[in-house]
């Protein structure tokens, strides 16, 4: 239950740490035309304007004309791959992808190497097949053997016909002057609908069915379009085609003593001064009540915009070629700040001044750049980011093998804010579908897959009485379900006092699963929430005395369109509520999903 990281008190501690990063922007594709793509056979990929997916069709995909969606509808005879015409190094990609029901892709990094893309919703042990797995590679010997290969370490995959997100960190492989590979390629991570599927994993060489199995320093995105039907769009690509920054030796001064401003010392001669091959923060023997000035001459192969992110526990003052781009007077914990930087080509001189007054800090300090076309590469010593103070805490996960209950206090993102509820109970299911229930509505306040909660935040030292599902949170919002139909376009968050709302608790039954009652303007309701198929929460809702001047509200969002067969698609294809006899309407900021009360009403939500 309890994991211990040397990280979960990493930012509690003083530090300052300066850090270039995360600014190279991702170019966006067009998809108004297939001018950036070229087919390696008869062309089955077309633009569209929208696409949508029957759960209940294999490999069937509907298209709307348009722009701005790049789908494949493969015939018997017309089944290509897509291939870029540009080829590519090191480089980071992003895309929204839709599998149709039983469908079959994949995304192949320079040609070569393959992130499976694939209809793997409900799998419970996703394998290397699988959406977001690394395909194996091959060979012949003499039939085809299939061997390696990187399974996603959860299966995050949504529901056919969904817009799923994947973001892709691609490090290629290294070739000396004579051609011989020296470093193999590496995904840096594959993250899918928020989840990281993937770091760190070297790639001996291609997967199975590349477009050469001889590896290269570039080469091009490849889509397969041979196996089923599947679109794309938001394709971003971050080309790091340029040489790394370099720094030159790090000369430092040292100053000894408490100091309020760089004015208290930088008119006094040096305790200590010196030079050092790699930026590092023992420059000083003391850590704490000292101050160090560190030059030295950065070069950057591009002139351009550079952003410069600053994290300190301390104070400090940044100038690059003579002018102070940032400071930080006040004292200050995991102080964040951002800095646009246009840089010349070539040399530019650098300097941190960086003072220190107070013992409960531990001195940390890290340099590192990244610039418009080449990652981030870090100047620091190893040791200087070696963190002095207390040990690690343990972080507290709970998990749920079988089904699992856990009262808490939680907090549910609403808008901009959050929101915190403090009559919750957070439902676990080994299927890997958990909920929380608002006791205080009567309402399924968020759902999310994968691991269950993280209860570090409840039972840590005092702890403040909350915990934190370990996935990423589809929140539905925690307002009242039975509305009046006079309030039915009004936006309830909360519920109203008319409502005689009084809650009965839950009952579990042999399976340990609860099953919530309430009372609310006058009928008495059981609310059962059950996982179906390992793949989706259905909910069903007995009532007695069901108000006639009443209706149940499913969901409130930005947009609701009709699929057919019941099924209703939630804010851009985000998630599917399935419910018959419901209707749409619209409301001043949006639309919302409307049963009839009934005796018993059962609805599913699908992602």
């Amino acid at each position: 239950m309890k994991q211990k990281t040397f990280l979960s008190r990493l930012l509690g501690f003083g530090c300052l740490f300066i850090q270039v990063g995360l600014f190279a922007q991702k170019e966006p594709v067009s998809f108004q035309d297939l001018s950036f793509w070229k087919a390696n056979g008869k062309n089955n990929w077309q633009i569209a304007g929208q696409v949508s997916a029957d759960l209940n069709k294999k490999e069937h995909m509907a298209i709307q004309p348009g722009q701005g969606v790049l789908v494949n509808l493969p015939e018997p005879q017309n089944r290509a791959n897509l291939i870029s015409v540009k080829e590519y190094g090191d480089m980071d990609v992003e895309f929204d992808f839709m599998m149709a029901s039983h469908s079959n892709s994949g995304f192949y990094l320079q040609g070569r190497y393959e992130v499976q893309l694939m209809d793997s919703w409900g799998v419970q042990n996703p394998s290397t097949g699988d959406c977001g797995g690394i395909y194996k590679r091959r060979k012949f010997i003499p039939q085809e053997y299939l061997y390696e290969g990187h399974a996603p370490r959860v299966n995050a995959c949504l529901a056919p016909g969904l817009w799923q997100h994947m973001e892709i960190s691609f490090q290629a492989p290294k070739f000396d002057a004579q051609g011989n590979k020296i470093s193999s390629a590496k995904v840096l991570f594959i993250k899918l609908n928020g989840f990281i599927l993937h770091e760190n994993v070297e790639l001996s060489g291609p997967t199975g069915g590349p477009i050469s199995e001889k590896e290269v320093a570039r080469g091009p995105i490849m889509i397969q379009g041979d196996h089923g039907a599947v679109a794309f769009k938001n394709l971003k690509i971050k080309d790091f085609d340029g040489q790394a920054a370099s720094l030159s030796p790090v000369n430092y001064q040292v100053f000894y003593g408490k100091f309020k401003s760089p004015k208290d010392f930088i008119n006094k001669k040096p305790n200590a001064s010196g030079s050092q091959a790699q930026l590092a923060w023992n420059a000083s023997k003391n850590n704490d009540e000292f101050a160090a000035i560190y030059t030295a001459s950065l070069n950057v192969p591009k002139a351009g915009k550079h952003n410069i992110e600053l994290i300190s526990a301390g104070n400090y003052t940044l100038h690059v070629n003579g002018q102070m781009i940032a400071s930080d007077t006040l004292y200050s914990n995991r102080r964040k700040k951002n800095v646009e930087v246009d840089l010349p080509a070539g040399n530019s001189a650098v300097k941190i001044t960086y003072y220190k007054a107070d013992a409960d800090m531990s001195p940390m300090l890290g340099f590192g750049i990244e610039g418009p076309n080449f990652r981030m590469v870090n100047f620091q010593h190893p040791s200087s980011t070696l963190i002095l103070g207390n040990g690690p805490s343990d972080i507290i996960l709970m998990d749920a093998a079988k089904p699992t209950l856990l009262r808490s206090f939680v907090d549910i993102q609403k808008n901009d804010s959050r929101k915190r509820l403090v009559h919750s109970v957070n439902v676990g299911n080994p299927a890997h579908l958990h909920y929380t229930y608002d006791l205080d509505n009567g309402a399924i306040a968020q759902i999310w897959k994968g691991d269950f909660l993280d209860t570090t935040p409840m039972w840590d030292n005092r702890g403040d009485g909350s915990s934190r599902p370990r996935g990423p949170v589809l929140s539905l919002g925690s307002s009242p379900l039975l509305v009046k139909n006079t309030d039915l376009e009004k936006a309830i968050d909360s519920m109203p006092e008319t409502a005689g709302f009084k809650i009965g608790g839950y009952e579990v039954n042999e399976q340990e699963l609860p099953t919530f009652e309430y009372e609310i303007w006058g009928s008495l309701v059981r609310d059962e929430i059950r996982v179906m198929e390992n793949k989706y929460l259905q909910r069903t809702l007995s009532i007695k005395k069901p108000s006639s001047d009443a209706s149940l509200k499913v969901v409130s969002a930005k947009s609701i369109q009709a699929m057919g067969n019941d099924l209703y698609a939630i804010d851009g294809q985000s998630y599917y509520i399935q419910a018959p006899q419901a209707s749409i309407r619209t409301t001043a900021t949006g639309q919302i999903l409307v049963l009839p009360l009934a005796e018993k009403i059962t609805y599913s939500i699908l992602w």
